[in-house]
């Protein structure tokens, strides 16, 4: 009985030591942290953030649907719709257009973390997240003179959140039980409910040249409805921001009788109030070009489309986008 006992106090030492060496793959300032016991998770702190950062940073307006490589290599998939309505003939609302906005984003992510060497533990630990969410948004463009216009938006939507751990080396199966619907086989739902604010300019200039730029901040909250664990129970606010610069201007090509312009941009992404140890950063710039195609009456309701790659750098990232899309 003594030699057992002694036994389980080894592997409980073994894994709460080895527990906290696959907690540095998510630890942060905000004390995201968890031990094993013996009989599992004894302490977590901070996860449900965590989770609810990849759904954030995916599915909020103004990020780049793009591939990512930092401490998690993400890939984000992302359809943004949006549309301002014909403006109020009179009456107080005279001149203010109603704005409607539609995102719709699947993010993945995943990587292979070393842990403490051991010979009776895992060497290394693969965490992927999988994450889908819709965001709506409804508001007014209001014109402000000189080219200038600001949305004020609210926002509203869900999202989902999935996450798994494969444990490599020695009693991989144990451990993957023993943070079994916090790191594997976990899950995340959550209402998210905020509010946006954009700035917009536009102007033209000699030689059919446009200028547009585009300020904004975006304030989340994640309620949670659901989950695997309680360990992931947590509500958490979130802020975004974006700006941007685009140019554009004419080519001599043509498809049909429609115009084809060229445009380059650069955007960054800011998310103040997240810490970077969770994805590996927490801003970033984006730099490129492409080409738009003016064709106004082929689709009802759409304007045309745009190609375009860019590449993206920061602070623990980097990464590259190629993507099509229409506009409405």
């Amino acid at each position: 009985m003594i030699g057992a006992n002694r036994l389980r106090d080894r592997l409980s030492l073994l894994i709460v030591l080895t527990g906290c060496a696959v907690l540095g793959v998510t630890s942060s300032v905000q004390a995201q942290t968890i031990v094993l016991g013996p009989e599992g998770v004894a302490r977590s702190e901070g996860l449900g953030r965590a989770f609810q950062t990849f759904s954030i940073f995916g599915g909020t307006p103004g990020v780049a649907a793009a591939r990512f490589y930092s401490d998690f290599d993400l890939n984000n998939f992302q359809l943004p719709i949006t549309h301002t309505f014909e403006p109020f003939g009179g009456g107080s609302l005279s001149g203010i257009a109603p704005y409607a906005e539609l995102t719709l984003d699947y993010l993945t992510g995943n990587q292979t973390f070393p842990l403490t060497p051991n010979p009776n533990s895992p060497s290394n630990v693969k965490l992927s997240f999988d994450a889908w969410s819709v965001l709506a948004g409804g508001g007014f463009d209001v014109p402000l003179g000189g080219g200038f216009r600001l949305r004020p938006i609210v926002l509203a939507g869900y999202s989902h959140v999935g996450g798994d751990a494969n444990f490599f080396g020695p009693n991989s199966a144990l451990f993957r039980s023993l943070v079994g619907g916090i790191l594997s086989d976990a899950s995340l739902n959550s209402a998210l409910v905020g509010g946006a604010l954009e700035l917009v300019y536009e102007t033209q200039f000699p030689g059919d040249l446009n200028l547009k730029t585009q300020v904004r901040y975006n304030e989340l909250a994640a309620l949670v409805t659901g989950a695997s664990s309680n360990a992931l129970k947590q509500n958490s606010s979130f802020g975004v921001a974006n700006a941007s610069i685009s140019f554009s201007g004419p080519t001599d090509w043509h498809v049909a009788a429609n115009a084809i312009r060229w445009l380059g941009y650069a955007k960054g992404t800011w998310l103040p109030n997240t810490d970077p140890a969770v994805l590996g950063f927490n801003a970033f710039a984006e730099i490129g070009g492409g080409l738009q195609l003016i064709a106004p009456n082929v689709i009802r309701g759409v304007q045309g489309g745009t190609v375009r790659a860019s590449a993206i750098v920061g602070p623990g990232v980097t990464g590259w986008l190629l993507s099509a899309a229409l506009d409405f």
